[in-house]
């Protein structure tokens, strides 16, 4: 009888006590057998497995969150540097704003640099779950949304497109490698697809009540722009949406963090009733 060792995807070669086999030769065959027997869910058949909603609404969530701010700093630094100093210059607005597309990028550069390495850490030195590192950006996504309640002050706006950037950074460095955990590398670039959907749909939709809300506080300018001198209160309460969802995505992680673990445990026990038997 073949058992497969957890960590299929270790880099370390798995020496012979890994396998209940009796010889080298015949592990190294039966590494290759295990190797080449990873689950293949693709395309329609995820739609039966839980996982698969629990993955697309998170990936929407946070994505939907972070692409609310990096769709809107030009408008948040425009309405608090408008509320702060009315003497600001179009020019000196439009410098800050490119500062802040700027810092978005970086953060999200060194989140997908953090997180392809420490995902790795987690899996492989740790022994604890991928899931941990969608924890990870959902706590940095919700201390960005608090920044977005509460910073009144343009000079500190850096923590709301910083913070924001390496949250999303972080979150597309490992789902990648969640998605093909759970169903599969066969079909990564189906199912990798398929998860890629869900920011179209929340990102619109925070959008959206971002406008709303912006609107709301608004004029519109004999130019046809719209401008807001409220300051804050222009778009406050989109990141009090935005900070709901980020909680509701901090409890699916960390419940998907408990049922990975659940789901472990069985595995385990089943592999130590298959070794007795």
């Amino acid at each position: 009888m073949v058992l497969c060792p957890d960590h299929m995807n270790e880099a370390a070669p798995m020496p012979q006590p890994y396998f209940n086999v009796p010889n080298l030769e015949t592990a190294g065959t039966a590494y290759v057998a295990c190797l080449t027997n990873q689950v293949d869910i693709r395309g329609l058949a995820m739609l039966s497995h839980m996982k698969f909603y629990l993955l697309w609404l998170l990936m929407g969530l946070l994505t939907g969150i972070g692409l609310m701010t990096i769709n809107n700093i030009g408008s948040d630094a425009r309405a608090i540097w408008h509320h702060y100093d009315d003497s600001a210059s179009s020019e000196f607005i439009q410098e800050r704003q490119l500062m802040h597309v700027q810092m978005l990028s970086f953060m999200s550069f060194c989140g997908r640099l953090t997180s392809g390495i420490g995902s790795d850490i987690i899996v492989r030195k740790l022994r604890m779950s991928r899931f941990w590192c969608l924890f990870i950006s959902s706590t940095i996504f919700l201390l960005a949304q608090v920044c977005g309640t509460q910073i009144d002050n343009p000079h500190a706006l850096g923590f709301l497109s910083g913070l924001t950037g390496l949250a999303y950074g972080f979150l597309f460095g490992v789902y990648p490698a969640l998605v093909a955990e759970t169903f599969g590398v066969n079909g990564l670039s189906q199912n990798w697809g398929s998860m890629t959907l869900a920011p179209i749909v929340f990102g619109n939709v925070f959008n959206l009540v971002y406008g709303q809300i912006y609107d709301r506080h608004s004029i519109i300018l004999p130019d046809g722009q719209r401008d807001c001198k409220d300051g804050l209160y222009c778009y406050r309460n989109a990141y009090f949406v935005t900070l709901g969802a980020s909680l509701v995505g901090v409890g699916i992680s960390l419940w998907s963090i408990h049922h990975d673990w659940i789901a472990k445990l069985k595995k385990h026990k089943e592999r130590d009733r298959a070794r007795e038997a």
